[in-house]
């Protein structure tokens, strides 16, 4: 388990430099098409690109590229405050880190957890992203009274990363199902 956290991160990591490597896809193909009705296409075409099968993959290959994509950058993303949580000795810092990750985790539980048919899958994370947007857990407001530092910055990219790229899984499952946005659940009181 260490070791796929060890190379998930590494890949993060490298993620913005492979983009680099990794042939642009054809203006006018699938995956340049698919993402431009995202909210976030520059996001889109570097983490699916980065797989090889997103430039074949119909548009429900592409939906589910991207939920495994949202895990593992959101499990990247806990990961990371995780380990600097043993680390920091700021207390407000500490809570930031610590909130963050839970936020984080229990996002990425809802992405790995889906269960059932592809379509069930589809809908349980799209209703999952559209509540946590209107629910707006961030962790920049968890980590509001935590001092400036490395640290911190890093996590609230990483968080946003994140973020941008549950959004971007919500669309891209909108267009391989052609549905609307799924209803919340009513909230009990």
């Amino acid at each position: 388990m260490a070791a796929t956290r060890g190379s998930l991160q590494l890949l993060l990591l490298l993620l913005p430099a492979a983009s680099l490597l990794v042939r642009p896809a054809a203006a006018d193909s699938p995956l340049m098409l698919a993402c431009a009705k995202t909210p976030h296409p520059d996001d889109c075409i570097t983490v699916l690109s980065a797989n090889p099968e997103s430039a074949t993959a119909d548009a429900r290959g592409r939906a589910e590229i991207a939920i495994s994509a949202a895990s593992s950058i959101g499990a990247a993303a806990g990961t990371f405050a995780r380990g600097e949580l043993d680390i920091v000795k700021d207390t407000d810092l500490w809570q930031c880190l610590d909130e963050c990750a839970q936020d984080i985790e229990e996002a990425v539980s809802h992405l790995d957890d889906s269960e059932g048919d592809l379509d069930a899958k589809f809908r349980d994370v799209r209703l999952f992203v559209d509540t946590a947007e209107r629910d707006t857990w961030s962790c920049e407001e968890s980590c509001r009274e935590a001092p400036a530092s490395a640290v911190k910055s890093t996590m609230l990219d990483k968080n946003d990363a994140f973020e941008k790229f549950m959004r971007v899984t919500a669309a891209l499952i909108q267009q391989a199902t052609g549905a609307a946005a799924p209803e919340p659940a009513p909230s009990s009181p």
